[in-house]
């Protein structure tokens, strides 16, 4: 099954055409100036994954740096090879690598505005994840809602009222 193609780095910016054959899944939330710094060093390492329930590498991201997260689900732990396309102060991106469950790039942003973005674009990396892709988009919407509860409860924590984006 060939997968389908898409420019590396892909979710570093706000998606405007979704190459054929992958779906978007972007979700955002304001965080106010006094939260910034809190949510910048979520993002600017694994912590994020790690609250989501990942198992993370233990060097922060850093350009093309491979690793693999895992995750259990139902009890079975699935890991999942990833390669970090970019890394700065803004946040990172990784793309999948062969063993992953999706073959695509998912990043977390934070940008001058204040606006912090989860965004993946991904598609199921085999005919066998193929066969479980609705299953998959259900988890994949669930960590994303999980990603931006955990940058609320960041916001909170640093007595800044919640504003939803």
């Amino acid at each position: 099954m060939p997968l389908p193609p898409y420019p590396r780095g892909i979710t570093r910016h706000p998606v405007v055409d979704v190459p054929q054959g992958l779906r978007l899944e972007e979700n955002s939330v304001i965080v106010p100036t006094g939260a910034r710094a809190a949510v910048a060093e979520l993002i600017g390492g694994w912590e994020l994954k790690r609250r989501a329930g990942f198992e993370t590498p233990e060097a922060p991201p850093s350009s093309d740096a491979e690793g693999v997260l895992a995750k259990r689900v139902l009890g079975i732990r699935f890991a999942e090879p990833v390669r970090v396309v970019w890394a700065d102060a803004s946040g990172f991106g990784y793309e999948t690598r062969p063993g992953h469950p999706l073959h695509g790039e998912e990043s977390f942003v934070l940008d001058p505005d204040g606006v912090f973005t989860a965004r993946s674009v991904s598609c199921p990396s085999s005919l066998r994840w193929r066969m479980v892709a609705p299953a998959l988009r259900i988890l994949q919407r669930s960590t994303h809602r999980r990603y931006i509860r955990i940058v609320q409860d960041a916001v909170r924590r640093q007595g800044a009222p919640r504003q939803d984006g």
